[in-house]
């Protein structure tokens, strides 16, 4: 007997996405992070998937992440951006700084950021995505 249950991707991202509500993200962070997520499974790369919302999760609850943390910015020049994250979830913050470096890059030709005291992610191909859909090559590099 065959165990495996197929969820469309919308009713998926809804699901996730009503999760972070209930956890008190802002609901455009909460649909970025979703959406993140599901990418991943959709992917094949579940490590990084929906099975990781429970993290989330709990470590909202804990106090471990913040789910309305305002970055601060550190540096802003022209081609380069950096933010501290005050401890919040990574996907938003990681989605809105490659929307800047696009930005930037479009302008300047180049651009580059950093993302400190941050939280896990997602898969760092959601981002290089990004930047291949404008036709610019996107660099992602995570460290702990």
């Amino acid at each position: 007997m065959d165990s495996t249950v197929r969820i469309g991707r919308e009713n998926l991202e809804q699901f996730c996405t009503d999760v972070f509500l209930q956890l008190g993200l802002p609901e455009q962070e909460a649909i970025d992070s979703s959406k993140i997520l599901v990418a991943a499974d959709a992917r094949g790369i579940g490590s990084h998937g929906v099975g990781r919302l429970w993290r989330y999760a709990n470590g909202i609850r804990k106090g471990i992440m913040l789910g309305t943390a305002t970055p601060q910015i550190l540096r802003d020049t022209p081609v380069s951006l950096v933010l501290d994250a005050q401890g919040a979830m990574g996907m938003g913050i990681s989605k809105n700084t490659m929307e800047q470096v696009i930005s930037r890059a479009r302008t300047i030709g180049a651009s580059f950021a950093s993302i400190r005291n941050s939280n896990h992610f997602g898969i760092a191909g959601f981002y290089t995505e990004m930047a291949a859909h404008e036709d610019m090559i996107g660099i992602c590099i995570y460290s702990f």
